[in-house]
């Protein structure tokens, strides 16, 4: 708990600004119906919006987040423990979303709207997602998990601020995609912020064995290559 306390102090400004937020989504959603709160927040669509939140969603896909713990591990050595902590937020915030996702049948907007006859469409509506898999959404849960370690790891004001604001369109651009309801955001934010925040305290108490681990799976891997090196080695043959 110390532990936990510790985390939340040294970065409090995301911390409240995330918990004012909430705040202010769970009343949001208190005081309108599943499909006016989706209503609401579309109320305005262009064709340059929808090409910004098409590209600005695929940062919450896990690819985006494991080729960026590639690019940290390979290219920035100084902050490989940046790649790791990414790593076990992604991993945390999506296993839970999944096992979630499983046992909560919720449908996909469209669905939604198509079963009770709502006389509603949204230009997105035509490539969105249609299921009974919407709660919580996945790549809000890996977006809030990602800056809630950024966060934490550089301990700036400006960090957060961007990193806060590039969670919330993330999260804003399922909605505006119709890939999910403005619950199912505000469901996948809250677990990628535990997640982040739980991978980082879980890292730190396991910090030294994850190292040590790592130091004898680099070791093993150089000896292999050697090895493999040395055996497929081009034999020369000299002339007599």
């Amino acid at each position: 708990m110390k532990r936990l306390l510790e985390i939340i102090d040294k970065n409090n400004f995301f911390y409240i600004a995330s918990l004012l937020l909430t705040i202010s989504a769970v009343f949001f959603l208190c005081t309108n119906t599943k499909a006016n709160s989706f209503i609401i927040l579309n109320v305005f669509h262009s064709a340059s919006l929808t090409i910004f939140f098409q590209n600005i969603t695929i940062c919450g896909d896990g690819l985006f987040t494991l080729l960026l713990f590639v690019v940290i591990m390979l290219s920035f050595k100084k902050h490989r423990e940046l790649g790791v902590l990414l790593l076990l937020g992604y991993l945390s915030s999506g296993i839970l979303s999944q096992i979630i996702k499983h046992f909560v049948m919720s449908p996909r907007p469209s669905v939604y709207f198509e079963s009770l006859h709502y006389s509603y469409y949204l230009d997105t509506f035509s490539n969105c997602r249609i299921g009974f898999r919407s709660f919580p959404s996945g790549h809000t849960a890996s977006a809030f998990a990602m800056v809630t370690v950024f966060t934490n790891y550089f301990k700036t004001r400006h960090i957060w601020a961007f990193s806060l604001l590039f969670a919330m369109a993330i999260g804003y651009s399922r909605i505006y995609l119709a890939h999910h309801f403005p619950i199912d955001v505000l469901a996948g934010a809250t677990l990628g912020i535990l997640s982040g925040t739980f991978s980082i305290l879980w890292y730190r108490k396991n910090k030294f064995k994850i190292k040590k681990a790592g130091i004898q799976i680099t070791r093993q891997y150089n000896l292999t290559m050697h090895n493999f090196k040395t055996q497929h080695k081009p034999k020369i043959n000299g002339s007599y």
